[in-house]
């Protein structure tokens, strides 16, 4: 296995636990204490959002089950090995944001629902630019 593939789950790893451990940050004031997958345009739309309590809570265990979920499938994927490691990932980080997007569309109201696909299709761009 050439160490391509192993340093790519290494860096997805690392983003998943960033996810994962600064989830406070939303409200942070500083951009200057954003990781690089956390723009502050990607805050603002958060906020355009305008979740209540409950969408909050749904989101953030969402958007963990999404890493984690990412963090899981990098794994399984290359534990299998094979070939056209890049595209089963992809694959997977699809079946993911769909998962999310799923779980988010349920939980937000209507009038929610455009500012939400804004935040996800924007997240998915930072994410890949990112960590490519």
């Amino acid at each position: 296995m050439s160490p391509a593939p192993a340093l790519r789950f290494w860096k997805q790893l690392t983003v998943a636990l960033a996810m994962i451990l600064s989830t406070g940050l939303l409200h942070a004031e500083g951009t200057e204490s954003l990781p690089s997958w956390l723009t502050p345009s990607l805050t603002q739309k958060i906020v355009d959002i305008n979740m209540n309590p409950e969408q909050r809570t749904t989101f953030g265990a969402a958007l963990t089950d999404f890493v984690t979920g990412l963090r899981d499938d990098v794994g399984k994927v290359l534990r299998r090995g094979g070939s056209n490691l890049e595209k089963k990932l992809q694959r997977a980080q699809k079946k993911r944001v769909s998962a999310f997007r799923t779980i988010m569309l349920k939980a937000l109201d209507e009038k929610q629902h455009d500012a939400f696909e804004a935040y996800l299709s924007e997240q998915v761009e930072v994410l890949a630019e990112a960590f490519p």
